[in-house]
């Protein structure tokens, strides 16, 4: 007894430690994030790693499909039970088997053994639907791996995007107070008739237009504080801490073009690749539930009708052989069955190899495309504050007035908007880029 206890125990160590789920912090990948320089977008994303309920669910889906492997190991060990009697036969009346006349009695019967089945897996069988579940498993670990990716991501460029609102509202701003200006200048040039009352019009239609858009940028703000949140887990809805846009410091080299090779590392990738091996097997077991099984089946243990009696102990095992001989057709369809999953699972792997290259190919382009933009921003940029500091030179000279000065420096605002934008989009290209790899760090061969 002391030896089954043993060996009981043994075996429970075996399986707890062979299918441990690993650790998900590396998922996070926070080297790749600590490039962008910004240590509150860091701490952030470990908050979110912490408390987001989506990746708490991704985990929990992972145990759950570790615990369905290790319900499957079992199966392949032997099934030890206890299934006992006591019962007592009263007297009734004579009982005749032919001739034989045996008179109404009444005694207790104790039946009281450890039962044990195990089927001899002949056929390696149970063996191989372990390893179906071993792969199923996996397959709910890239599930998990592919949330960290994209919840990560999101939250990334939602920070981004609220910091991008943050300052085209602080321009925004600006350029409300410069066009009220505006607008008194232009009545003083109307006193002085050197101004159509229209523009004046026209000045206070660009002002509410100017108001709408300030408007939106709030409405759009408190969005993305919402979305922050709820990514964060914080029902609190507290104040999201984030970084200003004139401390960001980062510069990303748009790679020329993209290895291949680096979409082996996708999650999609990986589990369509694990579900062709898994269903493999799955026509493996198909094949194998037409053989018949052998089960090993014992008892050990008491059986009498006397407590004092000495002939109580009982020990029998012996051999079941089980074969399912017809059941209509049921288990070669089933086979069949198997066999068109396999052909689906190789059409679906072929297009999520397809779905990753243009997806790739789409994330590399619009990195290319916000870095060119931000080029030709940036020199509509520096063109506006050459203007600006053209005109503060006619203004000195009395070839040009305070409104003159106002207008260009609208003009230099809503440059600075759009540079602001062609920067953040930049980024957020970035983030797609790394998402579309599958969360590998594509700047390793490039200089920041």
């Amino acid at each position: 007894m002391k030896k089954l206890i043993t060996i009981i125990f043994t075996i429970l160590l075996i399986t707890n430690s062979v299918f441990a789920v690993e650790d998900t912090a590396e998922y996070l990948n926070i080297p790749f994030w600590q490039k962008f320089n910004d240590d509150i977008l860091v701490e952030n994303l470990l908050k979110v790693y912490h408390n987001n309920h989506d990746l708490k669910a991704a985990v929990l889906k992972t145990n759950e499909a570790n615990r369905v492997v290790k319900m499957s190991f079992a199966n392949e060990l032997p099934h030890i039970g206890f299934e006992g009697y006591a019962g007592r036969i009263f007297k009734s009346s004579d009982e005749l088997f032919g001739d034989v006349k045996i008179p109404n009695y009444a005694e207790t019967h104790y039946y009281l053994p450890l039962t044990m089945n195990y089927e001899i897996d002949i056929w390696g069988k149970n063996h191989l639907i372990t390893k179906s579940k071993k792969k199923q498993f996996e397959m709910v670990k890239q599930d998990e791996r592919s949330a960290y990716i994209y919840i990560t991501s999101a939250f990334a460029v939602d920070y981004f995007n609220l910091i991008r609102c943050d300052k085209l509202i602080d321009y925004q701003k600006q350029l409300i107070d410069l066009q009220e200006q505006a607008i008194n200048f232009y009545k003083i040039r109307y006193e002085y008739g050197t101004a159509a009352i229209d523009e004046i019009d026209e000045a206070k239609k660009n002002l509410t237009y100017m108001k709408e858009d300030l408007a939106k940028l709030l409405e759009k703000q408190d969005i993305l504080k919402n979305q922050i949140s709820a990514l964060l887990g914080d029902r609190a809805f507290e104040e999201i801490e984030r970084n200003d846009y004139d401390s960001l410091n980062i510069s990303f080299k748009t790679p020329d073009s993209i290895d291949f090779n680096m979409l082996d590392k996708r999650p999609d990738r990986i589990k369509s690749e694990l579900e062709l091996e898994k269903i493999g097997i799955d026509v493996k077991v198909a094949k194998r539930d037409l053989l018949p099984k052998f089960i090993i089946t014992g008892n050990v243990g008491f059986n009498m009708y006397n407590l004092h009696s000495s002939h109580k102990f009982l020990a029998d095992l012996g051999i079941v052989p089980s074969w399912d001989l017809f059941m209509g057709g049921r288990k070669l369809q089933l086979l069949k069955l198997q066999k068109d999953k396999y052909e689906i699972a190789v059409q679906k792997y072929e297009k999520t190899i397809l779905t990753a290259i243009q997806e790739t190919n789409d994330a590399l382009y619009s990195m290319k495309t916000a870095e060119n933009i931000t080029s030709v921003t940036n020199d509509r940029l520096n063109t506006d504050i050459k203007e600006l500091d053209y005109t503060k030179i006619k203004e000195g000279a009395g070839t040009a007035d305070n409104l003159d000065l106002i207008l260009q420096e609208e003009k230099l605002f809503i440059s600075k908007k759009q540079a602001v934008s062609s920067e953040i989009n930049k980024l957020i290209s970035a983030i797609n880029l790394y998402q579309a790899l599958g969360g590998v760090d594509f700047t390793e061969n490039n200089n920041l």
